[in-house]
């Protein structure tokens, strides 16, 4: 993509409906921004945001927030949802690690990491956002008993992410290495996104897991 282009992107991004940047914090101001109290389902590292659209169209009475660092990505969903008039799907662009600026405590009901980059070298992992010190800020911005779901082509980072989640104790609801074999998996998990649809085509099976963090898991770091 040319510089202008990306430039543009960002600029259109700025100036559309329900779209904000790192400056603007966004913690405890979401239900005036949705005009409801309505369950909050985050993606992060959402991108072209294919699986929170899905989502918002399918399920109007919940809302939905892409947050990435990127808002050229982000520019085409956020427009589309503007023409078709959903409303209750909205974007942020930040670094997740300031995540606690755009989430107020446990103010969130589920977070979705969908296919997030895999860090492969080993001096990455601090990186990957299936890392300890992410959840950290995931356990943050979870309501006591919301999900952190993570789908992910990559064996070795979905393994990885395992370990991480066995490790900080965390409670396993649903896993799976091949989520749409899995009839037993209802059809939310299963919206794609434009790199699910790629790696399926190419017959790469797509891992996922349901987690929640368990009562007073925060004193492990006191």
């Amino acid at each position: 993509m040319s510089k202008r282009k990306k430039l543009f992107k960002k600029a259109a991004y700025q100036e559309t409906d329900r779209c904000f940047v790192q400056d603007h914090k966004m913690a405890g101001k979401w239900s005036e921004v949705f005009g409801n109290d309505h369950p909050i389902t985050m993606e992060l590292g959402c991108g072209k945001a294919d699986f929170s659209y899905g989502l918002a169209e399918k399920y109007p009475e919940r809302n939905f927030v892409g947050v990435d660092l990127k808002m050229d990505r982000m520019w085409y969903p956020a427009r589309r949802a503007e023409e078709a008039g959903i409303r209750n799907l909205a974007f942020v662009c930040t670094h997740l690690l300031q995540l606690g600026d755009q989430a107020d405590q446990h103010e969130i009901d589920e977070i979705w990491i969908t296919f997030p980059d895999p860090f492969p070298k080993k001096r990455q992992a601090k990186h990957r956002m299936v890392n300890e010190n992410f959840l950290r800020v995931y356990h943050q911005a979870l309501k006591s008993g919301g999900r952190l779901h993570f789908k992910s082509d990559n064996r070795e980072l979905f393994l990885f992410g395992l370990e991480v989640f066995v490790k900080a104790g965390l409670n396993f609801h649903t896993l799976t290495f091949d989520l749409h074999a899995n009839e037993e998996i209802g059809p939310d998990p299963k919206v794609k996104t434009a790199y699910e649809r790629k790696f399926m085509e190419m017959g790469i099976p797509i891992n996922y897991v349901v987690l929640s963090f368990p009562e007073g898991w925060e004193k492990r770091f006191e």
